[in-house]
């Protein structure tokens, strides 16, 4: 009886531990209380949202869980969304200590697309190494992990299996550290990204580190100020979003059915384009490439749609991918059965993809010109466009859009009671209308910012950084937290999380 007991406590532990789903933390402090929003802030950070209303319950963090005075924050990332394990050292002075990321594109490549099953097992094999080698190529000195002062984990949208793994060892490290836990939200943390990597041009020093009435660390503000456009393209997610603030987000656009990225995956796919190796590489970046050879890229736009460009449709708020990737399924199969080997010639191939490319990128230029329009009918004063995501890379896609914000200005105000002199009397010049503390900004285009090519793709600098931006905000996740596969980034702020 005893021995057949074991067993099964045996067998429910191994259940347990190879399914992250089925996880629930067991390292919940005494004092805290189960919640599904964030909690009650350090004192020394109370202050800085103290307006605002909260119906969640809240528990108050160890004292010393907060840095020393005048110590920039240190924060831990991990990432474990999708197909890519991660693990990133940031401070809050927009330093990046280290960085480790092993992808899975030869778990992946021979099946055609991520397979959650080898996904999840894949990260559980590398996570350890993958965090260890982060903390220990961080210089933190005798500290070590010790010196870290936030945990923060992606906590959806992905795979529920992937998300697991990364956010159960995230609880752990926290719980045994004693340290704040920040749930992170993928794309929030794409579209934070620019923040950390984008220098304010009228703020030449920007990285200087100054220290809040409160205490607490801080780097100058981050740029691009809010409010801005962030167009977040990745094979999961096609989104145009305002980012009013952290926190808070209003979707504009979503796609209907296809992401862009689904739709680059799948076209390469259906092209024969082998996939580029490394983390820049993949099926979208190897179509990009391939398509460069093309000597008549204008072969088929006859036969490609560009979606929703009808007077009918032009102005819908929306995008959609799948006539578009349907049209490319036709082409191949109709030069196939014309050719005598029965297959594609490699430059129709090349110029095939050109112009889905064009495609592709022409219908995300309509919607966010439209977007642009819109916000300033409705006087919303829209500094610069954030291009995000996987897709995000591509070289054709950035220039289009710079061309497109290139034709918008926006101007605002911005403080001078603690410029000099000299400053002072350069900005007046600019405005007629200034006030003692009070100038404002000649009118420029607005800017397209995109972060580099290698932090536009999944990666665990953005989770560490946004998971910064968001303690500075008192935004602190307790121990119990649950992984979120499908989390509209617009219920952020709103104090419910979906199940």
């Amino acid at each position: 009886m005893e021995t057949a007991l074991l067993r099964r406590f045996t067998r429910s532990r191994l259940a347990t531990a190879t399914c992250p789903c089925l996880l629930r933390s067991t390292f919940l402090p005494l004092n805290s209380t189960r919640s599904t929003r964030h909690v009650k802030p350090p004192a020394r950070l109370i202050s800085q949202f103290s307006s605002s209303s909260s119906t969640t319950t809240s528990k108050t963090l160890p004292q010393h869980a907060l840095p020393p005075k005048g110590r920039p924050l240190i924060a831990l990332g991990i990432e474990t969304s999708c197909d890519d394990t991660c693990a990133a050292i940031v401070t809050s002075d927009r330093q990046i200590l280290s960085e480790v990321l092993r992808t899975q594109h030869h778990l992946h490549e021979p099946m055609g697309g991520i397979v959650p099953k080898l996904a999840h097992h894949a990260h559980m094999r590398n996570l350890p190494s993958v965090v260890q080698e982060a903390i220990q190529s961080a210089g933190l000195g005798e500290q070590g992990i010790q010196a870290v002062d936030i945990i923060a984990v992606t906590r959806g949208p992905g795979l529920a299996h992937s998300l697991g793994v990364g956010l159960n060892a995230a609880k752990t490290l926290a719980a045994a550290l004693n340290k704040p836990l920040i749930g992170v939200h993928h794309m929030e943390a794409h579209a934070l990204t620019a923040r950390l990597t984008t220098r304010d041009p009228d703020q030449p020093n920007d990285r200087d580190v100054s220290v809040s009435e409160s205490g607490v660390p801080i780097g100058s503000d981050p740029y691009p100020s809010f409010p801005f456009l962030t167009l977040l393209v990745s094979g999961g997610h096609t989104l145009l979003l305002v980012a009013h603030s952290v926190d808070r987000y209003t979707t504009l656009a979503t796609t209907v059915d296809d992401s862009i990225g689904e739709a680059f995956d799948k076209t390469a796919r259906e092209l024969d384009i082998p996939w580029l190796p490394g983390r820049a590489g993949g099926p979208g970046a190897s179509l990009e490439e391939f398509a460069k050879g093309s000597i008549d890229p204008g072969r088929y736009l006859e036969r490609l749609p560009i979606p929703l460009s009808l007077r009918s449709s032009k102005n819908e708020m929306k995008f959609s991918f799948a006539g578009l990737k349907s049209a490319v399924t036709r082409i191949v199969k109709q030069e196939k059965a014309t050719s005598p080997s029965g297959e594609m010639e490699e430059s129709k191939r090349q110029d095939l993809a050109a112009g889905f490319q064009h495609c592709a990128v022409t219908h995300l230029c309509q919607k966010v010109e439209q977007a642009l329009v819109d916000c300033h009918e409705k006087g919303l004063d829209i500094s610069s466009l954030v291009i995000s995501g996987g897709v995000g890379r591509n070289a054709t896609l950035r220039s289009r859009m710079d061309e497109i914000c290139g034709q918008f200005e926006y101007g605002g105000a911005i403080a001078t009671d603690k410029m000099s002199s000299k400053e002072k009397k350069k900005l007046k010049r600019a405005s007629t209308n200034a006030t003692p503390n009070e100038t404002l900004k000649a009118a420029r285009p607005v800017r397209v910012i995109c972060p580099p090519p290698k932090l536009c793709t999944d990666n665990a600098v953005m989770i560490a950084w946004t998971g910064i931006e968001r303690y500075q905000q008192g935004l602190v996740d307790p121990y119990d937290i649950d992984i979120v596969p499908k989390w509209p980034l617009d219920m952020l702020g709103t104090g419910v999380v979906p199940e």
